[in-house]
């Protein structure tokens, strides 16, 4: 009766063989994981300035004379009060913990433009 089980030096290449896969493939999954979450926190950063510039236009007026020249601001906390951003704890991606409410978006105004700034250093 044949014997039909694996050797040992079978088991070792298969097992080698994983090890190969394995170093090839986890770099490549952890450059991955922390693009995507790179991506994410951009997209959250701009979710505030969307609701900075959504804050703007729901009193436009005021807002061009209080901001004229100079760099006005508004808090994410304002933001989630007046509902521009959703109620409830919003997650810093990078860290996995609350973004501080305190944070600001600079508001300027020139020349009948609006523009809109999240100073990432904030969030470190």
């Amino acid at each position: 009766m044949k014997n039909k089980a694996f050797t040992l030096v079978e088991l070792l290449g298969v097992i080698v063989i994983l090890g190969i896969i394995a170093t090839i493939t986890v770099p490549i999954v952890q450059r991955t994981i922390l693009e995507n979450t790179e991506e994410v926190y951009q997209d959250q950063v701009a979710s505030f300035e969307k609701a900075a510039k959504n804050y703007v236009a729901s009193d436009v007026y005021n807002m061009s004379t209080k901001c004229l020249n100079r760099t006005c601001t508004v808090s994410l906390d304002t933001l989630q009060k007046e509902g521009f951003l959703p109620s409830g704890d919003i997650i810093n991606p990078k860290t996995d913990e609350k973004f501080n409410m305190e944070n600001i978006v600079d508001i300027t105004y020139n020349g009948g433009n609006f523009s809109y700034n999240y100073d990432e250093t904030q969030d470190n």
